[in-house]
């Protein structure tokens, strides 16, 4: 008796290991609700249960019209029609069910991603076998689970669940073939290292690098965010797209409300704009994707798991300093810019010779680029020198050459940059133009702006012809804006006008205006933004500006039409600090209206023909 009971274990087991080698798994596709499950094939017979649509069942038995299948431990037919089986997958380019399928490099949960696509990129299947499908991605070729394919063979709608996004490695971290600490390490990557973030999970983030593809976690990374973008796609504009964005992500995001956010924008496909949401400290925490033509959020995503922005100009060895300039042979009057790379936690200090003598020096300090604006031929040394917080010193040595006989550059600019070095010699009355000659630099500009031409209108001939508004406390500008429209023969009101609407309707024609932009500074005004919210300052000496300015800030727009406060002068486009002078050179910014009104303007208005 024992030995039937043997014979019927083994015989009963063997038709399950045969059943189970026959079972594929199919998933559930219908036009809308789930599937019914019948109690025999037959669409009368009693409902087992309910399938919901998208998920996965196992294949018992399949005929052309009924399929016996088991889900979740209760078997049943439902009709074949609205199953997809992965028999009918290969020569069909498929899509991932959610999310992101991960092409690996063999059939297995732990083989090396090769490469992550996302919901909605398509891949052609090419065969499969048990639980894995070999696809094919461009030149790209390798498996997925079968698991993991939506088993449609169009493009779904409204699938996109991460717009990837660019970033770098915080600190030196490891890469892992799954999301868990103990997964193997597929690369060692560096500091500084370039990635793409393509998916994030609960604790680990999914990233593509150079040295492959993996997962970290996210306080490794600092996403960089998308770059502030120029092209206008479909009907809203990237303004407009960044209000949905962000009126989407207060309703979704209680933390996003608290804190004070500008964006970029740029255009990740046709008709979408990608919006990136920063902090003042340059942190990337919020991001959302608007459709450009009805303006609804595609999504809103939380980034504030990632890293803070790491210092990019750092990345090489301990002890080792890199120096770049930007030419080699330079004529009498160029400036010559200068960046500087060294290891983490570094401070520069630049000395410039000629043969034996020092012609500029400064103490150590943050600033990793510089510029110097040559005056005399012949050739020069520049030496940089590095030091660390543990007293760590490494210094680097660069040649360039100043050729009289090449041509000077163009003496009539539309910036001047009054702390530059240039002007230290040029006298102004009793001082020189480089400590006092801020309203001679904004008379210069307005000048040249109105159509004066010639050596007349140069800094250094103004302050010769109007030497005599200089006072012990500065230049008297009402003095030198009548005088010269004396001279000139422009429209002037030397007077402050403090008329909101006035001064804009002004500019709106094209007027210039002189005025204090901070105490004891003159800057010009020349234009106005298509909003009419913000004037656009010519300012020879900013640092005076930056450092003085009370009750708003410097603004600086950027490509999407929004403005942004300065944090620094180096985040306004062309600023350039000069290391003789430690100064920064003459910008061109913004300025808010009503601070404008508040400091009061004085009018230097072309005549009409």
């Amino acid at each position: 008796m024992k030995g039937y009971k043997r014979l019927f274990f083994l015989t009963a087991l063997l038709i399950c290991l045969l059943a189970c080698a026959r079972a594929e798994t199919a998933r559930v596709l219908t036009p809308g609700g789930g599937l019914n499950m019948r109690k025999k094939a037959d669409a009368k017979s009693a409902l087992v249960d309910s399938v919901p649509n998208r998920a996965l069942v196992e294949v018992l038995e399949i005929d052309d019209a009924w399929t016996k299948v088991t889900y979740q431990k209760k078997t049943g037919y439902v009709k074949t029609e609205f199953l997809k089986l992965p028999a009918n997958l290969p020569g069909k380019t498929v899509y991932a069910d959610a999310g992101t399928l991960l092409i690996r490099q063999e059939p297995a949960k732990d083989a090396p991603i090769l490469l992550p696509v996302g919901a909605m990129e398509g891949v052609l299947v090419e065969s499969v076998a048990g639980e894995w499908a070999l696809v094919r991605c461009g030149q790209m070729a390798g498996y997925v689970e079968i698991a993991a394919i939506s088993y449609q063979y169009e493009e779904p709608v409204g699938e996109m669940t991460w717009v990837r996004q660019e970033g770098v490695t915080a600190a030196a971290c490891q890469m892992r073939a799954a999301p868990k600490a103990d997964a193997p390490t597929v690369a060692a990557l560096e500091a500084g290292a370039d990635v793409t973030v393509t998916e994030i999970g609960k604790e680990y983030c999914l990233v593509l690098a150079q040295e492959g593809c993996g997962y970290v976690l996210p306080g490794e990374i600092c996403l960089k965010g998308a770059p502030d973008g120029e092209a206008r796609t479909g009907s809203l504009s990237p303004m407009e797209a960044a209000e949905r964005a962000e009126a989407a992500l207060k309703k979704k995001y209680r933390a996003f409300g608290k804190g004070k956010f500008y964006f970029t924008a740029d255009v990740p496909a046709e008709g979408q704009y990608g919006c990136c949401f920063f902090n003042e400290e340059d942190q990337f925490l919020y991001g959302a994707l608007v459709d450009a033509q009805s303006g609804k959020v595609i999504f809103a995503a939380d980034y504030t798991a990632f890293a803070v922005p790491p210092d990019l100009t750092a990345r090489l060895p301990h002890g080792e300093v890199a120096v770049e300039l930007s030419a080699e042979v330079l004529a009498i009057g160029d400036v010559l810019d200068i960046r500087v790379s060294a290891w983490t936690g570094y401070q520069c200090q630049y000395d410039l010779r000629m043969g034996e003598t020092s012609l500029a020096a400064c103490e150590p300090g943050e600033h990793f680029t510089a510029a110097y604006r040559v005056r005399e031929a012949g050739e020069y040394t520049l030496t940089v020198t590095v030091t660390d917080e543990e007293g760590y010193t490494a210094q680097a040595e660069r040649i360039f050459r100043v050729d009289d006989s090449l041509p000077q550059g163009d003496p009539f600019q539309r910036v001047y940059s009054q702390k530059d070095g240039w002007w230290l010699d040029k006298i102004y009355r009793t001082s020189n133009l480089d400590r006092s000659g801020c309203a001679i630099f904004a008379l210069s500009c307005a000048l040249q702006r109105m159509g004066f031409t010639g050596e007349d209108v140069l800094p250094e001939r103004l302050a010769k012809a109007y030497a005599l508004c200089l006072t012990p406390e500065g230049t008297n500008n009402e003095r030198l804006v009548r005088e010269a429209g004396n001279t000139y023969g422009y429209t002037y009101k030397a007077q402050i006008t403090r008329d909101q609407k006035w001064i804009v309707n002004k500019l709106k024609s094209g007027a210039l205006f002189s005025f204090s932009v901070a105490r004891g500074h003159i800057a010009l005004i020349d234009g106005l933004s298509e909003d009419g919210t913000m004037a656009h300052i010519v300012d020879s000496a900013p640092t005076a500006t930056f450092t003085r300015i009370v009750g708003d800030s410097l603004y600086y727009q950027m490509r999407s039409g929004s403005f942004r406060a300065a944090l620094s002068l180096d985040d306004i486009p062309g600023a350039r600090w000069y290391f003789e002078t430690d100064h920064y050179g003459g910008l061109e910014y913004w300025l808010r209206i009503p601070y404008v009104v508040k400091r009061g303007v004085r009018l230097i208005e072309p005549q009409e023909d």
